[in-house]
C-alpha cells in the first residue's frame, strides 16, 4: 500500500499577477489594475494544489528559503493539506517570487527572480523514499530551473520505475542549447508526457502534433499529451489517437493553465478513468483555471470540474 498517491516535483514559489498593463504602464508613474494577490507559483506548487483539492494525498518536492515568503509556501501547504517534509529549506537562500504581468486577452509576461534556490536539483537533494512510497510521480516540468541536472531526472524515473510508480512529465521550452538527445535516456522512463505545442515542435524538430507525438513515442514515451491551448489537445499512444477540442471559457488570466492541466490528467488517471477522459477533464480544469487571476484561485475541487463539463457537454459529444 502506498503512502501517497502523487509526489511533485520541481518549482516552487510565490507568483505576483498584476493586470490588465498594456505597453502603456511604463509611461505612467501610478496605473490602477484590477487586482494584485500574491498566491501559489511554481509548476510543481500549482500541480500539487490542484491534485490535493481534487481529492488525492500529494507530497511536494521544491526547494525555499527560511525567510517570510518560505514561511508563507509552508503555511500554504499546510493549508491545501500537502506534505511537505520532502522540501529543501535553506535558511541562507531567498524564497524566489515571479511578478506576472498579464494583458487585456489574459496572456502573460513575467519578471523573475535569480537566486540560489534557482539551481537544478542534485541527486542528494531528492527524498527518494517519498517516490517509492507514491502511486505516481510528477516531473512538473523537465529543463526547468530545478529540473535541468539529467542524472537527477534519470534516477527520479528509474527509481519510479522500479518501484511501480507511474511517471509523470511537463516541460518548457529549452534555453541551454537542449535538445531530444539530451533526454534520449529518460524518455523510456515516461509513462504519459505533456508538454505544448511549442515546447514538442522545438524538443522535437517535427512540424505537426502528430509528427511531434509519433516522435516522442518512438522514442520510448508510454503516452504523450500535447497541449494546443485555445486548440484543445492532442492524446497518443500506439493504439490510441485522440483530437480533443478546448472547452470555452472567459478568460482572465492563462497562468497555470498547463499546470491545471497536468495536475487533472494525473487525478483522472489515477482513477483508471481511460485516456480521452483523462483529457477532457484535463482541458475542463485548464478552461476553468483561466477564469480568474492566478495560477489556483479557480479551480476548487473535482465537482466543479465535473459539472462544468456536464455544462459543455455538446462539446465532446
Amino acid at each position: 500500500m502506498k503512502s501517497f498517491d502523487v509526489v511533485c516535483i520541481g518549482v516552487v514559489l510565490l507568483d505576483l499577477p498584476v493586470g490588465p498593463v498594456d505597453e502603456h504602464f511604463f509611461y505612467h508613474e501610478t496605473t490602477m489594475v484590477d487586482r494584485i494577490r500574491l498566491t501559489t507559483g511554481g509548476d510543481a506548487f500549482n500541480e500539487a494544489v490542484i491534485l490535493s483539492r481534487l481529492g488525492k494525498k500529494t507530497a511536494l518536492i521544491g526547494h525555499i528559503g527560511k525567510d517570510m515568503a518560505g514561511e508563507m509556501i509552508v503555511k500554504r501547504c499546510a493549508e491545501e493539506g500537502i506534505h511537505y517534509e520532502g522540501m529543501l529549506i535553506d535558511p541562507e537562500a531567498e524564497t524566489r517570487i515571479n511578478i506576472a504581468m498579464i494583458d487585456q486577452d489574459g496572456q502573460r509576461r513575467f519578471l523573475k527572480t535569480q537566486t540560489k534556490v534557482s539551481g537544478s536539483f542534485l541527486p542528494e537533494e531528492i527524498d527518494f523514499s517519498l517516490i517509492k512510497s507514491s502511486r505516481a510521480v510528477s516531473l512538473a516540468s523537465i529543463f526547468s530551473s530545478k529540473l535541468r541536472n539529467m542524472d537527477t531526472i534519470l534516477q527520479i524515473v528509474q527509481t519510479a520505475r522500479e518501484h511501480q510508480t507511474v511517471t509523470f512529465a511537463d516541460m518548457v521550452p529549452m534555453t541551454g542549447g537542449e535538445g531530444l538527445k539530451d533526454i534520449e535516456k529518460i524518455l523510456p522512463y515516461i509513462d504519459y508526457f505533456l508538454p505544448n505545442l511549442e515546447e514538442a515542435r522545438l524538443l522535437t524538430g517535427k512540424n505537426t502534433p502528430d509528427e511531434m507525438a509519433d516522435c516522442l513515442l518512438q522514442n520510448g514515451v508510454g503516452n504523450v499529451m500535447i497541449k494546443l491551448g485555445k486548440d484543445g489537445c492532442l492524446i497518443k499512444s500506439e493504439k490510441e489517437r485522440y483530437r480533443l477540442l478546448a472547452y470555452p471559457a472567459q478568460v482572465i488570466d492563462t497562468t497555470g493553465a498547463g499546470d491545471n492541466f497536468a495536475a487533472a490528467f494525473i487525478a483522472s488517471a489515477l482513477d483508471g478513468k481511460s485516456l480521452r477522459d483523462c483529457g477532457s477533464f484535463a482541458a475542463a480544469a485548464a478552461a476553468i483555471s483561466t477564469e480568474a487571476a492566478g495560477a489556483v484561485e479557480a479551480v476548487k475541487n473535482k465537482q466543479q470540474i465535473e459539472a462544468y463539463q456536464a455544462e459543455n457537454r455538446e462539446i465532446y459529444s
